[in-house]
């Protein structure tokens, strides 16, 4: 192996640790979600106590679970593909199809989403806004949401990097196929 592709590869086995160690967070985020759920559907039945922050969190979370778990979605190889074209494709059938994919909808789309979404998140950052509006009476920082957004994208970015590097290198006899089983021996840990 080249050190070209040496150096990428090892890249990718970082991008690969960064994005699960994410997931393994956010997984604790989804379970502090639900007790909040269910702690202010107690507090407004049974207390008749009602809160507006709390109620305007609970989306957010699963937002930020949604934005911050694609990246480790791509690693894990369990992203949608459209089946009549990968079905009958091999090996490296599949890495040439992922290659296109990842170089000419993911990587351009990432690019765009932070582009657009980093000014706002800054100005928001900057200016301390919050939720509230007519519809909610919420001091929930915006920030939060709005950085999120950049933050998933950039992570989705850097897997779709990692996961160009393996195709490359594979396509050029620099690496072996990679396969979910091999990638995941770890298991699920951070």
């Amino acid at each position: 192996m080249t050190f070209g592709f040496a150096a990428a590869l090892r890249l990718a086995v970082r991008i690969d640790t960064v994005n699960r160690q994410m997931a393994f967070a956010v997984r604790w985020g989804l379970l502090a979600n639900a007790i909040l759920i269910a702690g202010n559907a107690f507090s407004r039945k049974l207390l008749g106590v009602a809160s507006s922050s709390m109620y305007d969190v609970q989306p957010h979370f699963f937002a930020a679970a949604v934005l911050l778990m694609a990246a480790y979605t791509l690693q894990r190889d369990e992203h949608v593909r459209i089946d009549i074209f990968s079905g009958s494709l091999g090996l490296r059938g599949m890495a040439w199809l992922d290659l296109v994919g990842i170089l000419i909808v993911l990587l351009p789309l990432c690019v765009v989403a932070v582009w657009v979404t980093a000014p706002e998140f800054a100005q928001s950052f900057a200016s301390g806004e919050t939720r509230g509006s007519r519809e909610s009476l919420s001091t929930f920082p915006a920030w939060i949401m709005k950085g999120m957004i950049p933050l998933g994208f950039l992570s989705l970015g850097a897997q779709g990097v990692a996961e160009a590097s393996r195709c490359i290198a594979f396509l050029a006899g620099a690496a072996p196929a990679r396969r979910i089983a091999q990638t995941v021996q770890q298991g699920d840990r951070p």
